[in-house]
C-alpha cells in the first residue's frame, strides 16, 4: 500500500509537491510497450481495438511516470489560460484527477461556475443535495433523513465510484470535492485511477475485462424507505467506454450489502484481483484537502478515512455531473447565480 501523500503548501503551477516512489515508476516503466499508431478514432477500451489500446496505454504510462500525482494548481477566478489548461489536461490524463486551490473561498455557486470551465453543466441533484444541487458533506443529526447514509457521518468510506447505483442516463462521469473546512483529525481521501486499474487487469487477462464489461455484471437492488421506492433496480457493466469513448467509466463498490455480482468465474476472479490491487498497488494516492483546496476527477475510485471534528466541523462541497470533463469547453461558460 502506498504511503500518505498529502498536499503541502501551494506552489504555483508546475511545482512538484509530491513525487511518486521510484518503485512505482519502475513498475510502470516495466509495463510499457512501444507505442504503435493509434486506431482510427476507436476507443482503446474496446477489446477489439488492440492498436488503439497499446497507443493509449503507452501514452498514459509515460505521463504517469513523468508527473507528480498531487501537485496543487493555484487557480484564480477568471478563465484559465492555454498553458494552465494544457497542464491540467495532462494531469487528468495521467491520474484521472487534479488538485487545485482557489484564491478565495468559493460559495456553492462559485464552485459550479468554476466547474463549468470544464464542460460540466448537467449536475446530479441527488436526494442529499441543496438548492443548487451541490451536496454539503458533513455530520448530520440522527433525526436527519440523510443520517442513514455514511457520507453524512464521520465514518470511513471504502472504495467506490460515485453513482454506481444510478440509471444509465445518469451515470456520474465527473465529480468535484471542495474543502470548506477540514476535519481536526482524519478525513483523508484515497484515490485510484480506474484507467490504471483497467491496464493492470487487461494485461493480466483480457477475459477479465470482457467479464467486467458484461451488461449484467453488477446489479443494485431497489432503494426503498418506509414503503417508498426511491430508486429502481439498476443493472449494468462495471467498465464501459465513456460518452466519447476516450474516457473509461466504472461502476464499483466494495460494500457487501445491496450489491449483486454476476456469478461468473472470470468476473469473480476479476473482483478478487481488483481488491488486491486497491489494497497493495502503489497507484493508490492519499491526500487530505485543506481549506480552499479541491479535487476534480473523472469519478475515479475513491474512499475516505474516518474522522473527528474540531471546534469547526468538517465541511466539503460535492458536485457530481453526468458530463465528462472537457477542456475544449473552457471558453464556453455561463455564470450560475
Amino acid at each position: 500500500m502506498g504511503g500518505s501523500n498529502r498536499p503541502g503548501p501551494v506552489i504555483k503551477l508546475a511545482a512538484v509537491i509530491y513525487s511518486e516512489k521510484p518503485a512505482q515508476v519502475s513498475q510502470v516503466a516495466a509495463l510499457q510497450h512501444e507505442s504503435p499508431e493509434p486506431g482510427n478514432g476507436a476507443s482503446p477500451f474496446e477489446l477489439a481495438n488492440e492498436s488503439a489500446y497499446l497507443h493509449w496505454r503507452a501514452e498514459k504510462l509515460r505521463l504517469r511516470a513523468s508527473l507528480p500525482a498531487t501537485r496543487v494548481f493555484e487557480l484564480g477566478d477568471g478563465l484559465l489560460d492555454t498553458g494552465v489548461r494544457a497542464d491540467l489536461a495532462e494531469q487528468l490524463d495521467a491520474f484521472g484527477f487534479f488538485v487545485w486551490q482557489s484564491s478565495a473561498e468559493l460559495s456553492e455557486t462559485g464552485l459550479l461556475n468554476f466547474n463549468q470551465q470544464f464542460g460540466l453543466h448537467r449536475i446530479d441533484a441527488n436526494i442529499g443535495a441543496g438548492e443548487h444541487a451541490v451536496t454539503c458533506l458533513q455530520v448530520v443529526a440522527a433525526d436527519d433523513k440523510r443520517s442513514r447514509y455514511i457520507p453524512y457521518s464521520n465514518r470511513g468510506l471504502n472504495w467506490h465510484t460515485d453513482g454506481y447505483y444510478n440509471a444509465p442516463q445518469q451515470r456520474i462521469r465527473a465529480f468535484c470535492l471542495y474543502c470548506v473546512n477540514p476535519a481536526a483529525e482524519g478525513g483523508d481521501s484515497f484515490l485510484f485511477d480506474q484507467e490504471l486499474l483497467y491496464i493492470l487487469l487487461r494485461d493480466q487477462n483480457p477475459e477479465l475485462i470482457a467479464a467486467l464489461m458484461a451488461a449484467d455484471a453488477l446489479s443494485i437492488p431497489a432503494n426503498e424507505a418506509q414503503g417508498e421506492v426511491i430508486r429502481e433496480v439498476e443493472q449494468g457493466p462495471v467498465f464501459s467506454a465513456g460518452l466519447t469513448g476516450k474516457r473509461l467509466h466504472m461502476r464499483y463498490s466494495t460494500r457487501p450489502k445491496n450489491i449483486i455480482w454476476k456469478q461468473q468465474p472470470e468476473l469473480l476472479q476479476a473482483l478478487e484481483l481488483i481488491k488486491q490491487i486497491l489494497n497493495e498497488h502503489e497507484g493508490r494516492v492519499e491526500l487530505k484537502l485543506q481549506r480552499k483546496q479541491g479535487v476534480l476527477t473523472n469519478n475515479v475510485l475513491h474512499g475516505r478515512t474516518a474522522f473527528s471534528d474540531g471546534e469547526i466541523p468538517r465541511l466539503m462541497y460535492r458536485a457530481r455531473y453526468y458530463d465528462e470533463i472537457d477542456f475544449s469547453a473552457l471558453a464556453h461558460t455561463g455564470a450560475v447565480s
